[in-house]
């Protein structure tokens, strides 16, 4: 025998004090639970094994709660308490749920099968709504994002929740959420929600959709499709109500209900109709839930009702039209004399009627049909022939819509890259030529100047062997002077053609990236925006990525600019073009040359 009850259970004043009591033992019969509490509105469900408690505004404090399990005589052989503690409201963000009429306390109900839209709203007394930041746990697992069948959004200081409890949730019966809103000041406000799935059971729902009238003809059998979807997976019976039994009319378990009448049979009995028959469907496990339907049956001496013969599933890609043959059998009537009609039909199908042909039609489909993640479109489309006298067959069929090339677009960006590729190099092309000769005269620079320093140096270092008063003597500290100035310039100048050098190279990889992605596109032929090769996967994939590849170089170049414009020969110009006003006739782009 075990008796066990939570020692400590802290609440904030308006919130629900809640909690379950454990009873185990391996036989409880001569054995009784019994309770109190300190708090005069508490309530013990005994079939639960569960506490409830709503505190007041001013039930602020210590309470308590006891349980025992006595024998038959009354006496305890064990006992458990809980002490209740509850707390001065916070100032915390609290939660409102609409509609409140779902809310029994302490669990919010929700019938199994049944549709429910609730919101739950955030609120915070010392900030604003909109700085509030929501989140939301179910069933304390951080990872679970919703339950089977239900849909969560946050919208704002809103959690919207679209939930319809299936019957595996029914048998699981409790499910928890709990609410988290977080205020500027980084205070944390937390509701629990508690849900009660209660069972009920759903009556079955026809498969298709029945018509209020059918036609049997002569030598041909009438079907009509009954068949019902149970929810709860319950066995289902049907039954008809056929006041006649010529032909056989019946229904299988399958809920097929099928008639034959021959010619002569029909003859005989033509008068019975049109004829009143009934069909029901019921569920055997709960005889009160069942569907069913009264259909009138004509008869038809001569004419034979038309028939779909092919009409196949359709898929078609955005860019293309439509045009799909649909083939139609009418042993009574021309094509012409008869009914075509599409339900749920996208707004580009249409029919379209060709002499003695029928076809699904199309302008070109737009490109905005399916969305960026890729996913076909579907759409279940039901189509329907009837001719003069009422006579009919309906079909469904699918339409599946692919994403597309835009060959448009893809050509314009074929376009454009390639133009603003050509502009591109040219600029490039013009400043490695640049660089290239300022690199040439650099290092015929740097040869004079190295043949200077040597030629000076050695007349400096030799300058005592000449005699005294002599020209050659009296010229030595000028070549000092001028070997220490040909130094100077001979560094600063292979400073700088370090520099350019650099810069040549790093342009020319550029350069060689744009020609060879070039030569790269220049494999495919493409005339103009219509031409086939624009679906070409692989060219769609190129022309994205020496796109982006572009973006990428052009960022490079506006780096490599800046050093441009730090060269010494170049700060040279701008110093030039600003002592005659002219600094704004000056280019650097090398992106627009």
């Amino acid at each position: 025998m075990q008796l066990k009850a939570p020692e400590l259970v802290e609440v904030e004043v308006n919130d629900q004090v809640v909690f379950k009591v454990e009873w185990s033992a391996k036989d409880k019969s001569g054995f009784n639970l019994t309770w109190k509490s300190d708090v005069p509105e508490a309530k013990f469900d005994t079939q639960e094994m569960e506490f409830f408690w709503q505190p007041k505004k001013d039930d602020s404090g210590l309470f308590r709660a006891w349980f025992y399990v006595k024998d038959s005589v009354g006496e305890i052989v064990d006992e458990a308490q809980t002490l209740i503690k509850v707390q001065e409201l916070k100032q915390l963000p609290r939660f409102t749920m609409y509609p409140d009429s779902l809310r029994q306390r302490p669990y919010i109900k929700l019938l199994q099968g049944e549709h429910y839209r609730m919101e739950f709203v955030a609120n915070s007394p010392t900030t604003s709504d909109e700085s509030l930041i929501l989140s939301y746990i179910l069933d304390n697992n951080t990872d679970l994002k919703s339950f089977d069948n239900s849909e969560f959004h946050i919208i704002g200081n809103r959690i919207m929740m679209d939930w319809e409890p299936s019957q595996q949730q029914a048998d699981r019966k409790y499910f928890e959420m709990e609410l988290i809103a977080v205020d500027a000041n980084n205070l944390a406000g937390r509701a629990k929600y508690r849900f009660q799935i209660i069972d009920q059971n759903l009556p079955p729902k026809l498969r298709n959709n029945i018509n209020d009238t059918y036609i049997i003809t002569a030598d041909q059998g009438l079907e009509i499709d009954f068949s019902v979807i149970d929810q709860d997976n319950d066995p289902i019976s049907y039954q008809m109500d056929v006041p006649v039994t010529t032909g056989n009319p019946h229904i299988n378990t399958s809920g097929k209900f099928s008639w034959y009448l021959t010619s002569a049979e029909m003859s005989k009995m033509g008068s019975i109709f049109p004829l009143k028959i009934k069909l029901r469907a019921q569920d055997m496990d709960h005889p009160e839930d069942f569907v069913e339907k009264e259909i009138t049956i004509l008869k038809s001496d001569k004419n034979d009702p038309p028939v779909i013969t092919k009409l196949t599933n359709l898929t078609v890609r955005e860019g293309y039209a439509v045009q799909k043959r649909v083939f139609i059998k009418d042993n009574n009537h021309e094509l012409s004399d008869l009914t075509f009609e599409l339900d749920n039909e996208p707004d580009w199908l249409y029919l379209q009627q060709e002499g003695s042909r029928l076809f699904l039609m199309s302008d070109t489909i737009g490109f905005d049909l399916v969305k960026a993640d890729g996913i076909p479109v579907q759409y279940d489309v039901l189509f329907k022939v009837t001719d003069p006298e009422g006579a009919f067959d309906s079909e469904f069929f699918t339409v599946t819509v692919n994403q597309g090339v835009n060959t448009v677009e893809v050509y314009r960006d074929l376009d454009r890259y390639q133009r603003e590729t050509d502009a591109l190099l040219v600029g490039l092309r013009k400043k490695i030529n640049e660089l290239e000769d300022k690199s040439q005269k650099k290092r015929s620079l740097k040869n004079t100047l190295l043949f200077s320093t040597f030629f000076l140096g050695t007349y400096s270092a030799t300058g005592s062997f000449f005699d005294d008063k002599t020209v050659a003597r009296q010229l030595v500290p000028y070549a000092g002077a001028l070997l220490a100035i040909s130094s100077s310039i001979n560094a600063l100048a292979f400073n700088q053609e370090g520099k350019i050098n650099s810069l040549i190279i790093q342009l020319g990889d550029i350069e060689k990236t744009i020609i060879r992605n070039k030569s790269y596109l220049k494999t495919y032929s493409v005339e103009d925006e219509n031409d086939d090769e624009l679906r070409n996967n692989e060219l769609v994939n190129r022309i994205q990525s020496y796109r982006q590849s572009l973006i990428e170089q052009r960022i490079e170049l506006e780096r490599l600019e800046q050093e441009y414009k730090e060269l010494n020969y170049v700060q040279r110009r701008i110093k030039r073009y600003k002592r005659r006003g002219r600094i704004n006739e000056l280019k650097w782009n090398f992106i627009n040359m």
